[in-house]
C-alpha cells in the first residue's frame, strides 16, 4: 500500500513539473519583442494662386517629429527617527507659511519642426501705342499694339524646390465708341497693322486695354493649374478723333 501511494505521489510531481516548462514556453513566445517601423515623412507643399491681382507662392515644410524629455523626480530620502530623547518645547506662534507650488510631469508629446515661405510676384505692364500718336481721323484707320509681353515665364527657389510659374495674357481692346476687339497678340505698327479701328465720328474716346493672365506652374515635372481669379491689368488712353481737313484743287 506504501508503495502505490509513493508511485502516485512521483507521477504528481512529474505532471506539475511539465505543465510548468509547457506555461514557460508559452510565456516566452507570447513576449517576444515584434519589430515597429516608423519611417520619417519629410514633403514640401507647394500652392501657387492668384489674390489681389498678385500671384502668390506659398511652401510649407513639415519636419522631423523629435519627443520631448520627461523630467524624473528623485525619490526624498527617508528620515530616520532619531533615539535621543527632545528637550520639551515652548509654545511659539506659527509661522505662515506659502503654500509651495506642486511640481507637475509633463506628458510626452511630439512637436513638430515646420518651414513655411511665401513670395509675391507681380507681372509687367505695358502702354498703349498707336500710329497716329497724336489726333486720329474720322474714317481713317487708327493702328493700335501694346508692348506688354505675351507671356510670362519664372523660376522660382522657395525652400527646397524650385517652383516654374507659365502665365499667358488675353488682350481685349476696348476703343472707345462701343467696339471691342479679344485677342491674344500683341499687335504691331505700320505695314503689319495687326490691330486697327476705324473711328466714324469725331469727338474724344477713351481707349482701354485690359490683360487677363491665366497659366499654371510645375514641381518636379508635375504641372498643375494656377487657382484663384485671373490678373487683371487695365491701361486707358485718351483720343480726340477730327474730321479731315478739305481741299479744293481749281
Amino acid at each position: 500500500m506504501l508503495f502505490n501511494f509513493s508511485i502516485i505521489w512521483c507521477s504528481l510531481i512529474a505532471l506539475l513539473v511539465n505543465i510548468s516548462s509547457s506555461n514557460n514556453v508559452f510565456a516566452d513566445s507570447s513576449s517576444a519583442p515584434s519589430p515597429l517601423t516608423n519611417p520619417d515623412c519629410i514633403k514640401t507643399c507647394i500652392d501657387v494662386y492668384t489674390d489681389d491681382n498678385q500671384l502668390i507662392i506659398t511652401a510649407q515644410k513639415g519636419g522631423k517629429k523629435t519627443a520631448r524629455p520627461v523630467p524624473t523626480l528623485k525619490p526624498k530620502p527617508k528620515s530616520i527617527p532619531s533615539t535621543k530623547p527632545k528637550p520639551p518645547t515652548l509654545p511659539r506662534p506659527k509661522p505662515t507659511v506659502k503654500p509651495m507650488p506642486k511640481p507637475s510631469l509633463s506628458v510626452p508629446t511630439t512637436q513638430a519642426e515646420s518651414l513655411s515661405d511665401r513670395l509675391v510676384k507681380l507681372l509687367p505692364a505695358g502702354n498703349i501705342k498707336r500710329q497716329p500718336a497724336g489726333q486720329t481721323v474720322v474714317n481713317v484707320p487708327t493702328i493700335f499694339w501694346t508692348n506688354t509681353p505675351t507671356k510670362f515665364n519664372a523660376v522660382v527657389p522657395i525652400l527646397d524646390v524650385v517652383v516654374i510659374v507659365n502665365l499667358y495674357p488675353t488682350f481685349t481692346w476696348d476703343y472707345g465708341d462701343g467696339d471691342f476687339f479679344v485677342t491674344t497678340l500683341q499687335g504691331a505698327p505700320y505695314p503689319l497693322a495687326i490691330i486697327k479701328h476705324t473711328y466714324q465720328k469725331s469727338g474724344d474716346y477713351k481707349a482701354k486695354l485690359r490683360i487677363t493672365w491665366k497659366g499654371t506652374y510645375s514641381v518636379d515635372g508635375v504641372t498643375m493649374p494656377i487657382t484663384g481669379n485671373a490678373i487683371t491689368q487695365t491701361i486707358s488712353e485718351d483720343i480726340e478723333v477730327v474730321q479731315a481737313l478739305a481741299r479744293f484743287n481749281l
